[in-house]
Order: structure tokens, then sequence, then C-alpha cells
């Protein structure tokens, strides 16, 4: 694996003496200005610069002087220029060289060179950013002289402030629980397993991992992860919801009920609440076309679910199972209409019943959402066969 080394270089030779010294590399390339450039000559005199191509290897800031052409600007005092052009360059040699070690030091320079050259190499995700430090300077100067050495610089702390603080809050606002997660990723695996940060963004990172689950309606990953750190406050305040969704998808869903999932009872619609916080989501994002989805499939279970917990009164305990309906337990008024109806769509399948036709099971049960469907009949029909009719379900018509 090649090791090159990039550096800034002022107006002494010594520090980037003691950096190529201290660091070893296959190659190093410089960053300088015009007046320095001379430098490189100093330094190659009295330490190896292997591999050096000047044509290749340095990267001269232009200074404007007096008398210079109008085009030349003072890219010694403006950062931007400097960070853009390190991270072109940071950029250029991860390409060429996949895999190498590459070393940033910004000790040299103008104070504009050095912290452009140290932010690129912050944003940069291959490079490692040092420091040449020394052990005196001459009184009011900052010349290295004496003993110097290269230093690694921590970075960590800087990486996740940026996730914490910028990022991650940008990813969260869009609900993108997958780019957060692998965000949190990232920064985690360049921090030392022993630190603080370490085990926060592990727990950030699992806490993204059941999110986007949750998103995904993946409920039993998200509660077994989540089920797994309950005694946390932010936790519980997510785990309880989630629970109560479980034991309501147990109510419709044979799979759910037939495993052992975390669940609590609540009042049975939390699916469907659910699946409309979904689709508030998904419409953040202008998603439009999956919220819809999301909004059909929660009218549709909004039926499916009240059958199941709203009209015991009528048809007992057990409720109705749309997707197999046991017609001697309906009132003895509607059986004729239920086994007609089955009789219909063929009597070697169960009896299964459509969005619509739920609905008019609970109006016929009485149940007032059942009668307020009946009330606005005509209006969700027209909705239904415009929904039915376009690309969101079985045709091609336009919407709007």
């Amino acid at each position: 694996m090649i090791h090159i080394l990039v550096l800034s270089i002022g107006k002494q030779p010594d520090g980037p003496i003691q950096t190529i010294r201290g660091v070893r590399p296959d190659r190093v390339v410089f960053i300088c200005s015009q007046e320095s450039q001379d430098l490189i000559r100093s330094i190659q005199a009295r330490v190896p610069v292997p591999d050096f191509d000047a044509d290749r290897d340095v990267m001269v800031l232009q200074h404007r002087r007096p008398g210079s052409s109008p085009e030349a600007s003072n890219e010694l005092d403006r950062l931007d220029s400097v960070y853009v052009q390190a991270s072109a360059l940071l950029e250029r040699l991860g390409q060429e060289h996949p895999g190498c070690r590459l070393t940033v030091d910004y000790t040299g320079g103008t104070k504009s060179m050095g912290a452009g050259l140290a932010m690129a190499a912050i944003d940069d995700p291959v490079a490692n950013l040092q420091l040449t430090t020394l052990e005196q300077r001459v009184p009011g100067s900052t010349v290295i002289t004496g003993h110097s050495f290269p230093v690694p610089v921590p970075t960590e702390a800087i990486h996740a402030h940026r996730l914490l603080s910028l990022e991650l809050p940008t990813l969260l606002q869009r609900f993108d629980y997958a780019a957060a997660e692998g965000a949190i990723g990232r920064v985690r695996r360049g921090l030392q397993p022993e630190s603080e940060a370490f085990r926060t963004l592990t727990r950030l990172e699992t806490l993204m991992v059941a999110l986007d689950a949750w998103d995904r309606f993946d409920h039993r990953t998200a509660v077994q992860l989540l089920n797994g750190r309950g005694r946390e406050p932010a936790i519980l305040a997510l785990l309880l919801p989630l629970k109560r969704v479980v034991s309501s998808r147990k109510l419709v869903d044979a799979r759910a009920r037939g495993e052992d999932w975390p669940s609590m009872p609540g009042h049975g619609l939390e699916l469907a609440e659910d699946l409309l916080r979904n689709a508030e989501r998904r419409a953040a994002q202008h998603r439009y076309d999956d919220a819809v989805g999301r909004l059909y499939r929660a009218v549709e279970l909004t039926a499916q679910l009240l059958l199941r917990t709203g009209v015991a009164g009528y048809v007992g305990e057990e409720g109705i199972d749309t997707s197999d309906v046991a017609t001697e337990r309906l009132p003895e008024i509607l059986q004729p209409t239920y086994r007609s109806l089955h009789e219909r769509k063929g009597v070697d399948q169960p009896l299964k019943l459509g969005l619509v036709e739920s609905y008019e099971l609970l109006a016929a049960l009485l149940h007032p959402v059942g009668l307020r469907w009946k009330q606005r009949d005509e209006n969700l029909r027209r909705a239904l066969k415009l929904r039915n009719a376009s690309q969101f379900a079985h045709g091609f018509e336009a919407i709007g």
C-alpha cells in the first residue's frame, strides 16, 4: 500500500524536513506559494523525497505581486480557494491510488493555506491529518527550530459534531432513516471502540435501524430492536406505541398472531393510524404516489379492524375476518345476502370482502363508521373509481 504525504510549506525547510523524516512516505506532494517553491530543492538536498516529479507533485497557489497580471489572484489568503484546490488534489490522489494511505500535514505556509488544507483533509474520507510539533520556537517567531516531529491530529470529535448538529437533523427532518443509519455508521467506524462517542453512535445507529424497519412495516425487527433497550425513556416513548401497533396488526395478520412478537393491547386501530403517519412521511418527502397508496390501505384496514373489534355485540368476540367471512356468525337477517355473495364469488374459496364491501357490512351491522360511509357513499365511490382507473391501481388515466 503506497503512503502519500501531502504537506504545505512556508519559508523555512526545517519543518518539512522533519515531517518527511518522521513519516517516511513513498511519495510527497507539496502545496506552496511561488515564493516558497524554490524551497523544495533545499528540502530535497537534505532528505530523500521518493518518486518526486516536480510537474506532478507541486501545487503552487498563485500570489498577487505588484505589477502582475489582473488575472493573478491572491489565493494564499483565500481560504475557500485553498480548500477547493486541496480537496480536488486529495480526491485525485485517492482515485489514482485506490486503498492508499494518505497523510496530510498542514503545519507550514500561510494561515489560510494551513486552514484550507486541514479542512480538506477532514472532509476527505481517506486522509489522516497530522501536525508537526516542536520543542521550541525562536522568541516572537512562528518558525520551527530545533527538534520537531509529526503527531496525529484527532478529528473524531469534529466528525461526530458535524454529524449530530448538521447532517443527522437534516436526514431525520425528511425521515430518511436508512441514510441516517449510513451516516452514523460512517462516522462511528472512525472512532475508538472504547470512547463514549463510539457507544453513543452505536446506540443511535441501532435506533435508526429500528426506525427504518418500522418505516418499511417490518414491525417484528423494529419491536425486537427497541425491546432490547426498553428501559431508556426515549426508547420507551417509541416502544410502547409500536407494541400497540403490533397488537393491532395481530388482529388481521395470521403470521403476526402465530409468532411471539412483543405487543401491548390498545384500542385496536393503531395499525391504521400507523399507516396514516407513514403516509404523512411519504408526503413530506414529496412521494405522493406512495402516500396515496398508504392512505388507501389505511382506509381498507380501518374497516377490517373495526369488523374485528367493533361489532362483537352482533357477531361475537372474534369479530369478522374479511379474508374469510364466517357467514353463520352474521345476524340471521344478513346471512342470506352474504351466502348469495359467496355463491357468486365461488363457494370453493373463502368469502373475501373488498374495501367497499367491508364498509357496507359495517353499515349493515349499524356501526357508526359504516353508517357514515353510507352517507358519503357516492363521493367515496367516485374517488375510488378515479384511483382504480389510474396508474396507482389498474389503469392508465391521469389524475387531476
